[in-house]
């Protein structure tokens, strides 16, 4: 797991460091997901998933997704994350990540609804 955190924390531009995640996780704001390689029982990646609710909406939020074998893992398990969502009464699905991420969700029906631009103070 924490070679796959390494990797994609960066992308975060500085919002979570591997304890936030950690701690998110044991404090129950954050769930984790780990795709196993089923043909040699290894990890093949890590998503970490979040509740985020607003004012008229209740989303689910993928933070961070990142691993090996991603077209054969892809599929089964976001399809899995979708049923979690929608058993915890989500209205909408967001992922947070970087811009090949638009091409990819599409096929599962994403739009890009917005940027996200920012600048430090």
């Amino acid at each position: 797991m924490d070679k796959y955190l390494d990797k994609v924390l960066p992308y975060t531009g500085g919002r979570y460091d591997k304890q936030d995640i950690i701690n998110g996780i044991e404090r129950k704001e954050f769930d984790l997901w780990i795709p196993i390689n089923t043909e040699n029982s290894t990890v093949d990646g890590v998503v970490v998933t979040q509740f985020t609710v607003y004012p008229r909406k209740k989303v689910f939020t993928i933070l961070l997704c990142c691993g090996d074998n991603l077209n054969k893992w892809y599929d089964p398990a976001f399809e899995m994350l979708y049923s979690f969502a929608n058993v915890h009464e989500c209205d909408l699905a967001e992922v947070i990540g970087r811009k090949g991420w638009v091409r990819r969700l599409k096929d599962d029906g994403f739009k890009q609804s917005m940027w996200i631009v920012e600048r430090e103070l």
